[in-house]
């Protein structure tokens, strides 16, 4: 299997939880078990021609014009990761098909195959952009999960977030330096630059930026908060992310970097003096939980230390230790966390000082602890003895001073004692000691768990035992991926390396931690209580509060319930600028020739229609005056741009005043009458200003844009535009062609203001037609009279617009397809007939007598999220011939086609759902609960204004 098919399959997973999870409910996990095995099964050939010494890429164009390519490498070190990604996920999905509560469960599934998506495309990546993006999908596909953990998962998240965040900019500024330094965006060949030889500073900078983010996904101090925070997830959650996949992203970034840092002093202190003190720091706190989750959280944390601490010492054997301490983690953690989830479904605790004494009541689950807690104290002969060892060893060749070694021998030490101790606890609480602040613990009902939630659990424990026996079968693989990382062999694994100070060291730790156990009464108060006088999750909120408050006083100073107060300095500053600049270029004499065709006289006429529709607008005291004030600027404009020979800029802007000015009457409805203005002399100084402001702008841009020639991206469109693109319309193929990622991202702007419409407006509550609050103002009864009638009688009123309907509508609907048929080489294109079509969707709103939708629930979404799609399924097309957008051009029956059109497509349909899903929310309004009859919003609005 290729790298690009594993990560084809891994994207195929997520679309096909959606109907798996509607058919399967919770016992999707078993497929997708039996998908994640046949893909590492599938991935076992390649892995073999990679151990073999080979290595697997394949790469592709992604962004040309930046020279970033989709480019994937499956090496020895990115080989191990996918395996466990592969292997423990389907252990964790098989597990979560019987614990997880019945029901769909479509968000666990969907996020836990993202995550697995974002992981392994990680790991894959060898392009540096592509790996940042992928390091992104694992921290949002974490909160997600953390998330959907109900209110206790909310803030977690949140924290959780935040950290990782902090380690996404690092990683992004390491990144954007890398790039710049040497040239590239290959991964490889970024990390075989002579850079990093040659420019010291640079690379100690660089090294430390990939160091702070991997401390934050690998949970190292100071960053370490997170990982117990996030106990908060369900236990697959826990199994899958916090022990074998997100927090060895930052396992796996460190020894994918240290490539290129294993010499930098920096690096190796920061990492060895780091790893070590959070390995003591984190074993130390495990001591002190009673519950059984957060105890192998900060378990996690402190293995975690000690491979961090190996990776940075960054010898042949260090880095050996790493990875197998790394495989070895996976499973015995994984599973632990799955027993304590087996061990909470069926007593109903996590809580030591609350469990029976389980040891007869699950032997199954006893051994099996046994046998986990027991690989991650380093005891023989499992797979976490010959780790463990190996790190311990390790740590006599750190880099420094002759001292370094030993000292980060018995630091290791140290903490492996503690170890050992945290490990027992984890037995001796759950199973043997029972709850000793319980005078009574219920067994009655306490039996031990089936085979469909206990199997899954056990197998990465016990996997451990015959690993460790048989070691050697993990030399090749262990020894492939050390080659990766520092081009050297790795060190030799063997179960068995004689009388080393390792050994000597283990048998020190059995020693340390049988007397810490024997102690554990005495220790138990003085442990189990807070160490320290805030955790790290307090720590997180008081540092999110501070800055909370320094940017609630920062805002302060220019939050006023006058806007003018913090509008009118920079208004002023740039009326002087632009006056002082066009006086100094006058008076330099520096003035260009004017261009030819100023001077005309319709332009002057113009000039005094939109300054006196101004002057109306600001001097109105009365809405509706100013809403026609404010058309009649728009209408003037239109003219100029028609004047100006702009006929698809000239129809736009007129079809926007038209539907604008519909838009302004419907929120009009819930507004007062007038504007309610103070006394003219205390806007003295914002009409003065509003005339500086408009002078110099005024003068700046017939001074300095009126005498330019043409600019040279101008003068390329005129000339070769028609040419390049084989239409005559070239502002339309700016906007579809040249500039379509523009397009694209205005177009999406456009559709988030038609959700956060939907969004904004939903929140005010519907009520039925004539209902008004008791203290609204009595509405006066419409007069008796023919006149009178004729304001209230809207059926009668609307009669000639509803036949004159039946003509326009036709007509406007014809109008909008030839408009958009006819955009590549005439005026016109999806944006105007867009409008057009809008212009025939606002008169059938108004030829209706009552407030009603103009079009079916949810067809203005379906409109603009599908023009939204439709778009970004052009750019996609792009890819076919040469990058994203990328237009492709042909013929058909003699007529010049182009993807482009598509384009237009998804742009005619999210600009018709806007305008429709405008209307929709601010005239129709909703029908009222009890009655049925449309609700009237204006009391609404009036009383959200009181």
């Amino acid at each position: 299997m290729t790298a690009l098919l594993l990560l084809v399959a891994m994207a195929a997973v997520p679309v096909l939880v959606v109907p798996l999870a509607h058919v399967a409910g919770r016992r999707s996990g078993w497929p997708l078990a039996v998908v994640f095995l046949a893909l590492a099964a599938a991935l076992v050939p390649t892995g073999r021609d990679v151990v073999g010494g080979g290595e697997v890429t394949w790469s592709r164009p992604w962004l040309p014009a930046l020279d970033v390519d989709l480019a994937l490498r499956l090496d020895g070190l990115s080989l191990v990761f996918v395996m466990i990604a592969l292997v423990i996920g389907a252990a964790v999905f098989a597990y979560s098909a019987e614990y997880l509560a019945p029901g769909r469960q479509l968000g666990f599934y969907l996020w836990m195959t993202v995550f697995a998506l974002g992981m392994v495309g990680l790991v894959l990546a060898d392009d540096l952009v592509l790996l940042f993006l992928c390091w992104e999908i694992t921290s949002l596909a974490s909160f997600l999960l953390i998330a959907r953990s109900g209110s206790g998962g909310e803030a977690a998240s949140t924290r959780t977030l935040l950290i990782t965040f902090i380690g996404g900019l690092t990683l992004l500024v390491a990144v954007a330096l890398m790039i710049g330094a040497t040239g590239t965006t290959s991964l490889s060949e970024a990390l075989a630059s002579p850079v990093w030889q040659e420019n010291g500073a640079l690379t100690t900078v660089v090294a430390l930026l990939v160091a702070v983010s991997g401390f934050t996904k690998a949970a190292q101090f100071p960053f370490h908060p997170w990982l117990p925070d996030a106990m908060a997830a369900a236990t697959p959650v826990s199994a899958y992310l916090h022990a074998a996949a997100v927090v060895k992203a930052g396992i796996y970034l460190m020894l994918r970097f240290s490539e290129a840092f294993s010499e930098v002093p920096a690096w190796n202190a920061l990492l060895v003096t780091t790893g070590l003190f959070t390995a003591a720091m984190a074993a130390l706190f495990a001591l002190g939980q009673t519950d059984l989750k957060r105890l192998m959280a900060y378990s996690t944390v402190s293995q975690l230390g000690l491979i961090t601490a190996a990776i940075g010492i960054g010898t042949p054997k260090a880095l050996t230790a790493a990875v197998l301490h790394t495989i070895a983690h996976a499973l015995f953690k994984s599973g632990l966390f799955m027993m304590v989830g087996v061990i909470d479904h069926h007593t109903g605790s996590r809580d030591i000082r609350r469990l029976p004494v389980l040891w007869r009541l699950m032997p199954v689950s006893f051994a099996t602890v046994i046998a986990g807690t027991a690989a991650m104290a380093g005891l023989p002969p499992l797979l976490g003895f010959v780790s463990k060892e190996m790190i311990l060893g390790a740590m006599l060749d750190a880099p420094g001073p002759s001292w370094t070694g030993p000292a980060a021998f018995v630091a290791a030490t140290a903490g492996a004692v503690l170890t050992f101790a945290y490990c027992a606890k984890i037995v001796l609480g759950a199973f043997i000691d029972g709850g000793r602040d319980l005078e009574d613990c219920p067994v009655d009902e306490v039996k031990e768990a089936g085979p469909a939630l206990l199997v899954p659990a056990m197998l990465p424990i016990w996997a451990g035992l015959p690993l460790g026996l048989f070691v050697t079968v993990l030399d090749a693989p262990v020894d492939t991926a050390v080659e990766a990382i520092s081009g050297s062999a790795g060190y030799a694994l063997h179960l068995w390396h004689g009388v080393t100070p390792e050994l000597l060291a283990t048998l020190v730790v059995v020693l340390g931690g049988v007397l810490v156990i024997s102690r554990r009464a005495w220790l138990r108060p003085r442990l189990e209580r807070d160490l320290l006088p805030l955790d790290g999750a307090q720590v997180i909120e008081r540092v999110v509060h501070s800055a909370a408050d320094a940017g609630s006083w920062l805002s302060q100073l220019v939050a006023v319930d006058r806007p003018r107060r913090h509008v009118l300095p920079p208004l002023a500053v740039l009326a002087v600028l632009l006056g002082g600049g066009t006086l100094a270029v006058v008076a330099l004499g520096d003035v260009p020739a004017a261009q030819p065709g100023l001077g005309r006289p319709i332009d002057a006429a113009l000039l005094v229609l939109v300054a006196l529709a101004v002057v109306g607008v600001c001097l109105s005291s009365s809405r509706i005056a100013a809403t026609v004030y404010l058309g009649g600027v728009g209408i003037a404009v239109t003219v100029q741009l028609f004047a100006l020979g702009a006929p698809d800029v000239g129809l736009t802007q007129l079809m926007v005043e038209v539907l604008t000015v519909i838009v302004i009457m419907l929120v009009l409805r819930g507004l007062p009458a007038g504007f309610g203005h103070r006394r003219l002399s205390r806007r003295r100084a914002p009409v003065v200003l509003a005339l500086a402001l408009g002078a110099s702008a005024g003068a700046a841009t017939w001074l300095l844009t009126g005498r330019r020639e043409q600019s040279d991206p101008a003068r390329y469109f005129i000339d070769e535009g028609a040419e390049v693109t084989g239409s005559e319309n070239l502002v339309n193929v700016i906007l579809v062609e040249f500039r379509a990622l523009d397009t694209l991202g205005e177009l999406a702007v456009l559709g988030f203001a038609g959700v956060a419409i939907i969004a904004i407006l939903a929140t005010v509550p519907a009520r039925a037609g004539g209902e008004a609050d008791d203290d609204s103002p009595p509405r006066p009864a419409a007069a008796d009279t023919r006149a009178g009638r004729a304001l209230t009688d809207a059926a009668t009123n609307l009669r000639p617009l509803q036949l004159l309907l039946r003509v326009v509508v036709p007509v406007l609907a014809a109008l909008s397809a030839l408009i958009f048929w006819r955009g590549h080489n005439e005026p016109g294109g999806g944006f105007i007939a867009a409008l057009v079509a809008a212009a025939a969707v606002a008169l059938v709103y108004l030829a209706r007598p009552e407030d009603r939708a103009v079009g079916r629930p949810r067809v203005h979404l379906l409109l603009i999220a599908g023009g939204v799609l439709t778009a970004l399924l052009t750019g996609v097309i792009g890819y076919a011939h040469e990058a994203f957008l990328a237009p492709l051009h042909g013929y058909v029956a003699g007529v010049h086609l182009t993807t482009s059109i598509l384009f237009d497509v998804g742009v005619y349909a999210a600009v018709l759902g806007l305008v429709m899903v405008t209307f929709d929310r601010l005239g129709a309004a909703e029908p009222d609960a009890r009655t049925g009859d449309p609700a009237d919003p204006a009391p609404v609005l009036q009383e959200e204004r009181r």
